[in-house]
Formats: C-alpha cells, sequence, structure tokens
C-alpha cells in the first residue's frame, strides 16, 4: 500500500512539473520520475511467509526498537511473540530493514537487532511474574 502511495505522488509531482517546465526538461524528468516509481522487488519468500504470524502492533515495537528509535523497546509481551515468531524470521526482518535504511546505519541496525533478540529471550526465560 505504500508503494501506491509513494507512486501516485511521485506521477502527481510529474504531471505538475509537465505543467511547469518547458518540454525537453519537462520530458527528462518525467523519465527520472517513472524510473524512480518501479516497484520494488518482491519480499523474501521467508519475509511473506513470516509476516503474517507476528501482530502488527509489535511488528512496529520490534521495528522501531531494531532501527534504534529512541525510547522504543518492546514489551514482554511482543518479546514472548518474538521469539514465539523464530529467529530466522527475526534475522530475515532484520536485512529488509538494513536493506531499505542508508548503508551508514546497517552495522547499527543488525547490533540493535540482536541485542532485541537476545533480550526478548530473556524475557521468555524468566519465570513469569505471579500476581
Amino acid at each position: 500500500m505504500e508503494s501506491l502511495v509513494k507512486t501516485a505522488v511521485l506521477l502527481l509531482f510529474s504531471l505538475m512539473m509537465l505543467m511547469v517546465l518547458p518540454g525537453h526538461e519537462a520530458r527528462r524528468l518525467e523519465v527520472e520520475v517513472e524510473e524512480s516509481a518501479q516497484a520494488p522487488p518482491p519480499y523474501s519468500p521467508i519475509i511473506s511467509s513470516c509476516a503474517p504470524k507476528l501482530p502488527k502492533n509489535c511488528g512496529d515495537e520490534v521495528r522501531d526498537s531494531v532501527l534504534g528509535l529512541e525510547g522504543s523497546v518492546p514489551t514482554d509481551e511482543c518479546c514472548r511473540q518474538l521469539v514465539r515468531w523464530g529467529k530466522t524470521c527475526h534475522d530475515a526482518f532484520a536485512q529488509l530493514l538494513v536493506s531499505l535504511e542508508p548503508t551508514s546505519q546497517k552495522s547499527s541496525i543488525l547490533a540493535n537487532s540482536k541485542t532485541i533478540w537476545e533480550g526478548c529471550v530473556d524475557v521468555v526465560a524468566q519465570p513469569p511474574v505471579s500476581s
């Protein structure tokens, strides 16, 4: 869905620029916009099979944590969901994030991913707190 919105915005921008720019500049811009609006490569089969198994809210928490967004830490419940999801899915998700972010963030994303996984495994290993 996000790629459709991005494509629509790029096409709208292209049409607006066609009205403003003279002939050859407008055509060059149109070609550049068309090339950048091409659909991204399909997700790996692992991501496609894993994605439905992790609730969206937990996926958002894990994503934000792996990306290192300030104050983002998965809840204990999302940690349990993540460990049920499995290391293979978690690692594939981290690799997907690496592919979407600037190269300069690659090592930080992978380090965060490892820290989040290990922290969640520790959460799952702790006995439940009785109330």
